[in-house]
């Protein structure tokens, strides 16, 4: 049936069109009255809007089980806010203001680079040379020459300020305040701070100044601490004022922080991240800032101020470190530096004083990185705030700032020889029983000759078979299995276990160096070497110009263990919102490589190394140990440091993981200038201690058993459970008490057990908006204290249930990789320089 044409006419036309615009006028007049009347009836009754930004809390950082590692605590500032000041008072306020911090113990911002003597006159505090950065930028502000004195940038900022006439102390006074207010650039956009972290008692006082000073204000604001600044600082990182050259390459890049056009820009006094985590991290840390409205009268006052946007807080970013791993891996690599160091050597023997090391966990599930120790290493919160630590840590001939564990380069030594092993066997060179040479000769060891080569052993091995070669780590052997498969094949092998490849972390890392005749022809092209057979063979026992890092042997390691598949490593966990309940992203797992090794040729390699264990280089550490462990051993001769009395150094490495049958964790351990591999193995053993909770540690280093009995570093008891207990129940506890609570896997520090961190973060009031940045290109090349806080490297640096009782670390008694006295390499074989 055909529906009838409705005819609407003229009349019915003119009826819908008022209607249509009725509804919009109505809609347009609820926008005006209901939603945003205020705003509007602002801008009716003021002669100018402007637009004041409102800065996001940045997110924190956490270790995988939620424990804050970087976060956010509430301070009480004084503020000069220039929206509400008055312009003729302002000379006499500054200075009443800071008369009352100062009576009140409170100290506020002065950074002008000019003091009075003893004797009431000007003199600046550094030596006013063109070097000294914070006179010059002073004497480039007045527009004086260099050669300017104290006193003449006295006066002319005393004119400047139109402050003349005054004592030399209230014009000093007067003149740093207002410069440091003119150098941050103060204005109605941005309150100048005079004192932070004042008392809440002295809050009070300003409170009843209020209508006294105008413009003087107080307010909570945020910093970011770090609740325990030694835990991991490489890894951590922290903020940092963005530097000039970053800043600039923001600018150019549109980065830069605009009211109207780019409100999460850059401004030059922000802090991002400078380094660690905090860097790479950048973009979900950050927050985005707000907008606030700002109405002014035709007199430039105030009328009213209203929110246009709402800042969002950053995310929260969790990792995968365990900060009590983190705790037990610092104490332990620290403890056994400084007992390989403390020996007394003399002369030659000066090359074995061990000075540095670190140290690496990581979990075979995803290949997270459970613990990541660099030493010697630095407390982050005394670096901040400290400027006296912080010059001594710049300095620091041992190069504390420096992340070892990631960008330290070294030899590998027998570490190295698991995986041409495992080449061997792949490419049907050799099967397991064959013995490829006869590791003998006319002294204590072996010596492996080849043309005009010579290699010294570690013993006399005879015709080892390729348990044996691992277990006992035969030169010999692998030097002839070296040669055997050539330097494309070793090649080729390292890069399929990542072996001077980048690992994948989150953080900056090193990528290290595989041997090649391409690479020893550039870093030795002035000498003009021509690469021979006698490379190859000291590249097949861990020598010549292999340099790799902790991070790499950690995860070359995780690989055998996982049946040579290679997988990222990494850092991050996930990313959730700041309250920690919306997850925003978790990290997907990645494999980087699968060599596809056969079952035989891994089984064959990963039996040796439990060998190794059982009765090899390692026995005298992990032959009675609770699970089973495969690992290796490794001492790698290096270039000699400029020692006073001469001598040659080593370095000391350790792989493993466990439980050997059914790979759950690997660490890899290696120490600068190691006299025994023993210490390098007890720091091992700690880490796998920790993570089968064999024994538990407080927070102040004590260790204990299953049964809750103290013991020394050896195991022995030192007090028992009753004892503890009874101690703890009497009115005078001793400062040592048994371990209490525990982790979520009845294992690690256990006293006192970590209070849970807040859900929102460290104690920040709800109505609390501060930080927020815009990210370098590359975060971790983001701005740095200057000078910069991590000393470049010119070189490489390759100076070279119930569990079952756990076996006591047996003391180091000085004996090298084979438990003999004798390093890995014996009396100078494999010498790469």
């Amino acid at each position: 049936m055909k529906l009838p044409r409705i005819r609407i006419g003229r009349t019915g036309a003119c009826i819908l069109f008022v209607c249509v615009f009725f509804f919009i006028y109505v809609l347009q007049l609820a926008n005006w009255q209901l939603i945003n009347g205020n705003l509007y009836l602002q801008e009716a009754m003021s002669n100018r809007t402007d637009a004041v930004e409102i800065s996001a809390a940045r997110g924190e950082i956490l270790d995988r089980d939620g424990n804050v590692l970087a976060g956010n605590h509430t301070v009480y500032e004084v503020i000069y806010n220039a929206l509400y000041m008055d312009d003729s008072q302002r000379n006499s306020t500054i200075l009443e203001v800071t008369d009352l911090l100062e009576e009140r113990g409170e100290s506020w911002r002065d950074l002008l680079p000019i003091e009075l003597d003893e004797e009431g006159n000007y003199r600046f505090k550094e030596d006013g040379s063109e070097e000294d950065d914070e006179v010059g930028d002073l004497k480039t502000f007045l527009n004086l020459a260099d050669y300017a004195t104290a006193d003449d940038c006295m006066e002319e900022l005393s004119k400047r300020y139109h402050y003349q006439g005054h004592s030399k102390e209230d014009t000093r006074t007067v003149a740093s305040v207002r410069y440091c207010m003119t150098s941050e650039n103060f204005s109605i956009y941005e309150p100048f701070v005079i004192a932070s972290g004042v008392s809440p008692e002295t809050v009070g006082v300003f409170g009843e100044y209020q209508d006294r000073w105008q413009g003087i204000e107080t307010r909570v604001s945020v910093e970011r601490y770090y609740p325990d600044g030694t835990i991991a600082p490489h890894i951590i990182g922290y903020t940092w004022t963005i530097d000039d050259k970053t800043y600039e390459e923001m600018e150019k890049n549109g980065r830069i922080y605009d009211s109207e056009k780019n409100v999460a820009g850059y401004k030059p006094d922000e802090k991002i991240g400078s380094v660690g985590a905090e860097a790479a991290f950048e973009e979900d840390l950050r927050g985005t800032r707000g907008l606030r409205a700002v109405f002014t009268d035709e007199n430039g006052d105030v009328v009213t101020t209203a929110i246009k946007e709402q800042p969002e807080q950053g995310h929260t970013v969790r990792l995968t470190l365990d900060s009590n791993m983190q705790r037990v891996t610092n104490r332990s690599l620290e403890q056994n530096i400084k007992a390989n160091k403390n020996t007394g050597l003399k002369g030659d023997d000066r090359a074995h004083d061990c000075r540095a090391g670190a140290a690496v966990a990581i979990d075979l599930e995803d290949f997270g990185v459970l613990a990541c120790s660099s030493y010697p290493s630095y407390d982050e919160n005394l670096y901040l705030t400290d400027s006296d630590y912080r010059t001594a840590a710049l300095m620091d001939e041992d190069q504390s700032l420096f992340c070892r564990a990631l960008n330290g380069v070294y030899a590998p030594g027998s570490v190295f020889k698991p995986m041409v092993a495992i080449a061997g066997l792949q490419e049907g060179v050799m099967s397991d029983g064959d013995g490829l040479y006869d590791c003998d000769g006319p002294g204590l060891v072996g010596v492996f000759e080849y043309h005009d080569l010579k290699l010294h052993c570690t013993d006399k091995h005879g015709w080892a078979n390729l348990y044996e070669a691992i277990a006992g780590s035969c030169n010999c052997y692998f030097a002839k299995l070296g040669l055997d498969l050539g330097i494309k094949r070793l090649d080729a092998y390292a890069n399929y276990f990542g072996l001077g490849s980048l690992t994948g972390v989150e953080l900056s890392e090193s990528v290290g160096n595989m041997t090649s005749p391409q690479s020893y022809q550039q870093i030795h092209s002035e000498r003009g070497d021509e690469w021979t057979d006698g490379n190859t063979a000291q590249a097949a026992i861990g020598q010549a110009d292999n340099w790799f890092t902790t991070m790499q042997l950690a995860a070359y390691t995780a690989t055998i263990a996982n049946n040579g598949v290679r997988m990222k490593a990494h850092f991050l966990e996930e990313v959730t919102d700041y309250s920690r309940q919306d997850l925003v992203r978790r990290y997907e797992p990645e494999v980087l490589y699968d060599a596809m090794l056969s079952p035989e040729a891994l089984g064959v390699v990963r039996q040796a190394m439990i060998q190794t264990s059982l009765t090899g280089t390692a026995r005298r550490v992990f032959s009675d140990y609770p699970v089973a462990v495969a690992c290796k051993t490794g001492t790698a001769q290096t270039s000699g440091l400029d020692w006073e009395d001469g001598g040659t150094e080593e370095n000391i490495s350790f792989i493993a993981y466990a439980p050997a049958e059914d790979p759950k964790i690997a660490v890899a351990v290696v120490l600068e200038h190691g006299r025994s591999g023993s210490y390098a193995m007890n720091v091992a053993k700690d880490m796998l201690d920790y993570y089968f909770g064999f024994y538990t540690w407080d927070k102040e280093g004590n260790k204990f058993d299953q049964e809750g009995n103290q013991v020394d570093d050896e195991g022995k008891i030192i007090k028992t459970k009753e004892e503890l207990d009874k101690a703890k129940a009497s009115p005078s506890p001793t400062p040592t008490e048994g371990p209490e609570g525990g982790d979520n896997k009845g294992t690690g520090e256990t006293e006192p057990t970590p209070t849970p961190a807040p859900k929102r973060g460290s104690d920040i009031p709800d109505h609390i908006f501060t930080g927020g940045s815009v990210p370098a290109d590359n975060p971790e090349e983001g701005s740095s204290p200057e000078p910069a806080p991590t000393p470049a490297l010119d070189t490489p640096y390759y100076t070279g249930g119930a569990a079952p009782t756990p076996s006591p670390s047996p003391a180091p008694d000085g004996s090298g990789e084979d438990g003999d006295g004798s390093g890995d390499n014996g009396d100078g074989s494999g010498d790469s320089s």
